[in-house]
């Protein structure tokens, strides 16, 4: 069924549940599902069993919304019922079923009439830990702020240095979370993912509740910017060519200016995270030749926590790092973004002068903060396949474009003629919107040439990932 696709090429099925206090009767719910040739899972963290009963949400993802789970335990077995409702209005309701093998655990079946159905097998168990990791007390007791400010739609870096970028307007906002009380308050600033805003309030990115209770405890805000919904996308994991990569590092140095207003923000003391696309905005964030186009000289960020960052295709031949406190965290496992070309470019970047380090944990794939298993993201774009072509990645001049030592083989792989490429993108700034259209066309012609789908993620990292970013940015921040 059509309407189902686009549920199916995402990968996974997040949901929001009530959060409280405490959890004496913590569970986890994670289903394997199978429609075709798709394949994905779908956890959730299970706090309020009542009465051998329970339910989670509605809470919306993508297109689709009023998702409910409720679940019903019964001499030692169980029922779980899902229901969803499509963009068109379409319901549709998938069921479960399965048995205690012990007290902590049942094992779980089900799926749909649907063609092709979708045929489902999975777990229910007792968990030794909540959605997070400490006590919500600081969260709960945070103020939150929506702002919204102009931002722009930058195309491709070289858009960014030279100015082009101002003619492509558009309206972005950001969610700004502070300690309830204090001024002069370091932020950290956060740059989603390729799977959109709506992984901020995720259970199955429940590492982030963890995150920012620790960094408000800590006399720490944080700012989320959704760098998607007003560019017309809810994500791009299945298409990058939706919104340019570099549109994050673009707002999250516009909100930097934003933050700077701010009565209880100190602009001096910001610090930048993100994985994967959220990864590279933070890495070229702290980029000098980004940086001073938006900010000054005398303005950066103070640290950056890139987390598996692409460093193929987006890094300068000659890096020049703002002095903030850079950590790159890397899976060695990583099939998305390979890690090995963050570890070298961050060599680059130290013998530039960077206070750069490293942490590659081994055996961790890409998402790895995700509360679900490691898993198939079948839909999941990537372009490792050019390695081919170009085994040490493809670099970027001092102006922002494809390094002049890479048009042979640019134009020879890719049919571009890169000399005018390079014009038509200077010659943008005469044109509102024509940047992003070049970084359409340009990805159109990478993508059938050596785009491919399919990557592992996930692999419930979550806690491991808290306990590096959060002394991290306390150290770096205060």
């Amino acid at each position: 069924m059509k309407k189902l696709l686009g549920i199916l090429v995402l990968g996974l099925l997040w949901c929001n549940i009530l959060i409280a206090e405490e959890y004496p009767n913590s569970w986890k719910l994670d289903i394997h599902c199978k429609q075709g040739k798709w394949e994905w899972h779908e956890s959730a963290f299970v706090v309020n069993v009542e009465n051998n009963e329970f339910s989670l949400g509605p809470f919306n993802r993508w297109d689709k919304k009023d998702f409910v789970f409720k679940g019903k335990i019964e001499n030692d077995k169980i029922k779980i019922t899902e229901k969803l409702t499509f963009s068109d209005g379409w319901k549709g309701t998938i069921k479960y079923s399965g048995e205690f093998i012990n007290d902590n655990e049942a094992t779980l079946k089900g799926g749909t009439s649907w063609d092709p159905p979708w045929k489902c097998k999975g777990r229910f168990f007792k968990v030794d830990r909540p959605p997070h990791f400490t006590p919500l007390k600081y969260l709960s007791e945070a103020t939150e702020e929506i702002i919204k400010f102009t931002s722009y739609n930058p195309g491709i870096p070289l858009t960014i240095v030279s100015g082009a970028y101002v003619n492509s307007p558009v309206e972005v906002s950001g969610k700004l979370i502070l300690p309830k009380e204090g001024d002069n308050l370091p932020v950290v600033v956060t740059v989603h993912s390729s799977g959109g805003p709506s992984e901020f309030t995720s259970v199955v990115q429940s590492w982030r509740n963890d995150f920012k209770n620790q960094l408000l405890k800590n006399n720490i805000g944080i700012f989320e910017i959704d760098n998607f919904t007003s560019r017309g996308a809810k994500e791009t994991a299945t298409n990058q060519g939706k919104v340019s990569i570099n549109a994050g590092e673009l707002d999250a140095l516009i909100a930097y200016k934003i933050l700077d207003k701010h009565p209880r923000v100190n602009a001096k003391k910001l610090g930048i995270t993100g994985l994967s696309r959220g990864g590279t905005s933070s890495n070229m964030a702290v980029e000098k030749k980004i940086s001073d186009a938006i900010l000054g000289e005398e303005n950066y960020y103070l640290a950056s926590l890139p987390m598996a960052s692409d460093c193929f295709g987006l890094t300068f031949k000659n890096p020049t790092p703002t002095p903030a406190k850079i950590l790159f965290l890397l899976g060695g496992a990583d099939d998305y973004t390979l890690a090995r070309f963050c570890v070298n470019y961050a060599e680059k970047m130290k013998k530039a002068g960077g206070d750069v380090e490293v942490i590659v944990k081994e055996g961790w794939h890409h998402s790895f903060y995700l509360d679900s298993p490691e898993t198939k993201c079948s839909g999941c774009v990537h372009f490792n396949k050019c390695e081919v072509h170009f085994p040490e990645g493809w670099t970027m001049d001092d102006s922002g474009f494809l390094s002049e030592d890479l048009y042979e083989t640019f134009e020879k792989v890719f049919k571009i003629d890169m000399v005018k490429m390079r014009q038509q993108f200077i010659k943008s700034a005469d044109k509102p919107g024509a940047s992003n259209k070049l970084y359409r066309k340009i990805y159109k012609k990478m993508y059938k040439k050596c785009g491919e789908r399919g990557t592992t993620i996930g692999g419930d990292h979550g806690k491991e990932t808290v306990n590096i970013a959060v002394p991290f940015f306390v150290n770096a921040l205060k």
